[in-house]
């Protein structure tokens, strides 16, 4: 018994002797480093996270220690608390504009002219940061958005020609300012027939003979017959436009009104003529209803024709060939005609179908249909028709098909197709040509002039060339603007006689385009820099 209490004893002490050599147990002294003090502890804990506690240090998750919380403590060991901490920081940086210059025929040589100031781009740099005691150790980049794209700084370098004095056939009209001109004899022989700056460009119709021009102006016409009322429909009393006739030749003619109003589309009968005596020369015409907000009409989709006496302005003989209708698809925006050139038939366009209307009768023949195209705006695309000179075609845009699995009606693509005035055939001639394409046969031979989008599936804003091809489509060959300058706006021409020349608008002023022996020449017609439309009468 006694010698078991002696062993007792004897392995007691061995363990004490033990746990003190490895720090378990007793009094130790340590060195604590944290948050940025620097203290001295005798401590009788037992692990590092002991000494932690006993000192009222707290962590956060993401902190470190050195050496790691359940460590056993040694008689003079450092304890070390890194404080780490994570945030992110948005940085906004700027993205420098690019500078670009364009040759542009419109300006004279060796001129320069800011067309588009550059803006600065913004980009916003998102950064994840870490810290170790307040000192940073990592920066790294997890998102990057630019917030403001740049846009290039655009400069038009001149190289355009001295004006030449170009001879005139016939009578060019254009508007320019709102105001209605006219060239006849040489191209510096420019006159302007209006001065108030009202035209609101619904109608600008020369006479096949260049002798008159038909117009519509913005009305101005409140003399007290506006009562403020509104019919069911929203209609104004107040008339959206008027109807002006005004002599060509004549240096101090007067426009002379015609006696209807808010009329949406109008034009000569082909072939004819005018007398200022006589009431020889018909008119058709289409109208619309005036109401509030965008655009501000409602086209009646109707169709009537008149003898007008250019003297006085008054219509005779007026017939309705065609009563108001809903006028289909959009038919809000009204209907657009073209005579046909023996006069006996007008092809109308709407938003979604092409056809023909029998002056005789009013009866109409549907030679196309197509869907309409949504412009998610208050505006509505109608397809241009024109008459092959015989008669025998109409040349015209038409909405096709979607590229891709998407809407019909938001297509963007437009091609310019041929269609036989019988209905016996349609082809098209040009594919994914864009809206504006806005073919024209000459009036003789076998040309056509037409538009081509440099950009076709956004064609609504794109730049375009124009080109001209023979009827069947082959031939094709582009004349205009030169290589490396800004395309066209709108490619509407004008055909001059002979079929060999045609005037069209680019950056604002009038072109002449002419058949020379190997290539077409252009030949500036106007420096005023704000025509916005243009025919051509002989």
């Amino acid at each position: 018994m006694q010698l078991f209490s002696l062993l007792m004893a004897l392995m007691v002490s061995m363990a004490l002797t033990a746990c003190t050599s490895t720090g378990g147990i007793g009094t130790h002294t340590v060195t604590l480093l944290a948050d940025g003090e620097t203290r001295v502890l005798t401590t009788e804990a037992l692990t590092v996270q002991d000494v932690l506690a006993e000192a009222d240090v707290l962590l956060d998750e993401n902190d470190r220690v050195e050496p790691v919380e359940l460590t056993l403590i040694e008689d003079g060991m450092t304890i070390r608390v890194v404080r780490v901490e994570t945030y992110t920081e948005v940085e906004q940086r700027e993205i420098p504009f690019e500078r670009r210059t364009v040759r542009d025929a419109s300006i004279p040589a060796n001129e320069t002219r800011l067309l588009e100031p550059g803006i600065t781009g913004v980009e916003e740099l998102v950064y994840r940061i870490t810290t170790e005691d307040g000192t940073e150790v990592e920066r790294q980049l997890v998102r990057r958005v630019v917030t403001q794209e740049p846009r290039d700084e655009i400069i038009l370098v001149g190289v355009q020609a001295e004006q030449e004095v170009t001879p005139i056939s016939g009578t060019i009209a254009y508007a320019a300012n709102r105001n209605a001109w006219v060239i006849q004899t040489v191209s510096p022989n420019q006159r302007r027939l209006t001065h108030d700056s009202s035209l609101d460009g619904r109608v600008f119709a020369l006479s096949p003979d260049g002798g008159y021009l038909l117009f519509t102006r913005v009305s101005t016409d409140t003399g007290g017959t506006d009562t403020g009322e509104q019919d069911s429909d929203g209609n104004e009393d107040i008339p959206f436009n008027t109807l002006w006739v005004v002599e060509t030749a004549a240096v101090d003619a007067r426009p002379v009104p015609v006696t209807v109003q808010n009329v949406l589309w109008a034009d000569w009968e082909p072939n004819c003529r005018v007398d200022a005596v006589t009431t020889g020369c018909r008119i058709a015409y289409t109208t619309g209803s005036p109401v509030t907000g965008n655009p501000g009409w409602k086209g009646e989709n109707d169709l009537w024709i008149g003898r007008l006496r250019v003297r006085d302005g008054h219509l005779f003989s007026i017939r309705q060939i065609v009563p108001p209708s809903a006028g289909g698809a959009y038919g809000w925006w009204g209907t657009t005609y073209a005579w046909s050139p023996d006069g006996r038939m007008l092809a109308y366009a709407r938003a979604d179908t092409i056809g023909l209307v029998r002056v005789r009768d009013g009866v109409q023949t549907e030679l196309t249909s197509f869907p309409p195209y949504r412009t998610y705006a208050p505006w509505v695309w109608v397809p241009t028709i024109s008459w092959s000179p015989e008669g025998a075609f109409i040349i015209t845009t038409l909405h096709g098909p979607p590229p891709t699995d998407q809407n019909p009606e938001d297509s963007p693509v437009f091609d310019v197709w041929a269609l036989a005035s019988d209905g016996s055939l349609g082809a098209e001639l040009v594919s994914e040509a864009g809206m504006w394409a806005v073919p024209r046969y000459a009036p003789t031979g076998d040309l056509v002039a037409f538009g081509h989008a440099r950009s076709p599936y956004v064609s609504q804003t794109s730049g375009y060339d124009l080109y001209v091809m023979d009827r069947d489509g082959s031939g094709r060959r582009r004349l205009f603007p030169p290589e490396g300058e800004l395309g066209l706006d709108y490619p509407e021409v004008a055909w001059g006689p002979g079929g060999d020349r045609f005037v069209a608008i680019y950056q604002g002023n009038l072109y002449l385009l002419t058949q020379g022996e190997e290539k077409w020449e252009a030949h500036l017609l106007t420096e005023s820099g704000n025509v916005t439309t243009t025919r051509w009468g002989w």
